[in-house]
């Protein structure tokens, strides 16, 4: 008979809230939702058949492991005054490194989505990349039995590992919204169309995938057009933003394909 496991969700925010949903659908009783938040807290432990509590003194110390969903600079502060010892505490922290949580508990163990999630997007479970770690095998094999319980497309990192995996996402997804909310802003004060790149937008993004992203690296950086380059940010002139952008850009891709420093 497979043991009955169940969590205790420190944190209602965006990622606590998905994954306390999730749990509760696939057959993982709630505990507790602990959120300083009353209402978020709340909202969330009525959908998840759970309660809500606001005191680290009601946690409860029964459950299979406590699930801790924070903001990065918020995970000790929140840890501390918990009677957590010897309890399995798993964040969800991209950047965090595990061993902090050691003076809370010497059971600990990361389950890291590589993706943003927003309290109610529906979310293709399958095609998110989670990464875990944990202070012992046995741990180990219970983060693990759990992410097949609830279908994950899981692998095992250390901490060096997941911050540096970290970087790489911040970098693809923020970096990107910054980019095309640039670009957006750009393509609005000229009377441009933003929607008709939208089509060589994921025609890149494919490429990068499917082929080599430097040979399929084109425009006038890759090309050494100088002139070119020099035309573009002089129209620039007026949207320091999206110059320094390019600047920025142009500099790079032809160091990276001629050795050339604009």
């Amino acid at each position: 008979m497979e043991k009955k496991i169940s969590a205790t969700i420190i944190g209602s925010g965006n990622v606590g809230s998905q994954l306390a949903k999730l749990f509760f659908k696939k057959g993982i009783s709630i505990d507790a939702i602990y959120n300083k938040h009353k209402a978020s807290g709340i909202s969330l432990a009525k959908a998840v058949n759970s309660i809500y509590i606001s005191e680290k003194n009601r946690i409860p110390n029964n459950s299979t492991f406590y699930l801790v969903a924070l903001k990065d600079d918020y995970y000790l502060e929140i840890l501390k005054g918990m009677d957590l010892t010897e309890k399995l505490i798993i964040h969800t922290s991209g950047s965090l490194e595990s061993k902090k949580i050691n003076p809370f508990s010497k059971r600990w163990g990361c389950l890291y989505p590589m993706q943003t999630l927003i309290k109610n997007d529906n979310i293709n479970w399958k095609e998110v990349a989670f990464y875990i770690e944990a202070s012992n095998n046995e741990d180990e094999k219970l983060i693990g039995s759990v992410c097949k319980k609830l279908e994950f497309n899981f692998s095992k990192v250390n901490s060096d590992q997941r911050k540096k995996l970290h970087i790489s996402a911040v970098s693809t997804n923020n970096f990107t919204y910054h980019l095309l909310s640039t670009i957006k802003s750009f393509c609005e004060e000229n009377d441009l169309n933003y929607e008709d790149l939208k089509f060589l937008l994921q025609k890149s993004i494919d490429n990068s995938f499917e082929k080599e992203a430097f040979s399929m690296q084109t425009g006038p950086a890759s090309r050494k057009d100088l002139k070119l380059i020099e035309n573009h940010l002089n129209l620039l002139e007026n949207d320091s933003n999206l110059k320094e952008i390019y600047e920025l850009f142009s500099k790079q891709i032809l160091k990276k394909h001629h050795d050339h420093e604009l």
